[in-house]
């Protein structure tokens, strides 16, 4: 399934759909403006330049656009990053087939498989508590939103909302009713 992205400009969702969708839609409403972008599944916000024209912004936005001077393995989108640990799990990792990263990567996979409903609950929960956040953060009712969201108060969520445009509502209450249906147990993680 292709990645489906929400373009927000002025607390607005302005467009919906694939990132080349939503840059060909934004630059024909305006193209001097820069919404935030972020990833519709996991509310992360896609940073990228918005001057040129939609084929600059395209091109500039791509997922694959990586510096190949970069150590390592940049076009299978590995990344080195510091890892802190005690000399006993570094002789335990170096001892694991393919050696330590390889190691970390099948924990990693295996965690992110095998995870609780509850760590599923609280992944999603700050996922959209930080979308909301990113633009809604001075907004009134934010705050109680974000606490009705921890609390699973859907009527507090909805009253604390009720004053956000009408697309932005629909969507954090979509995404807080698949948080309260986890917590129900009425669909499974």
């Amino acid at each position: 399934m292709k990645t489906q992205y929400l373009a927000i400009y002025d607390k607005a969702l302005v467009s919906r759909g694939s990132l080349e969708e939503i840059i060909q839609k934004v630059k024909a409403i305006d193209i001097n403006i820069e919404p935030m972008v972020f990833e519709e599944d996991s509310c992360r916000r896609i940073d990228f330049s918005w001057h040129g024209d939609a084929q600059a912004v395209l091109a500039n936005a791509a997922p694959d656009n990586t510096q190949s001077n970069k150590r390592g393995r940049p076009k299978l989108g590995v990344k080195a990053k510091e890892v802190t640990l005690l000399p006993r799990h570094w002789e335990w990792l170096s001892s694991q087939k393919g050696g330590a990263s390889s190691a970390l990567r099948r924990l990693v996979d295996e965690a992110q498989k095998n995870a609780s409903t509850e760590d599923v609950i609280c992944t999603q929960q700050q996922q959209l508590d930080k979308f909301m956040m990113a633009f809604l953060g001075d907004e009134p009712g934010f705050e109680e939103a974000s606490r009705a969201l921890y609390r699973n108060s859907k009527v507090s969520f909805e009253v604390a909302i009720e004053s956000w445009s009408a697309d932005v509502r629909d969507f954090v209450i979509g995404k807080f009713m698949r948080i309260s249906d986890l917590h129900s147990g009425a669909i499974s993680s």
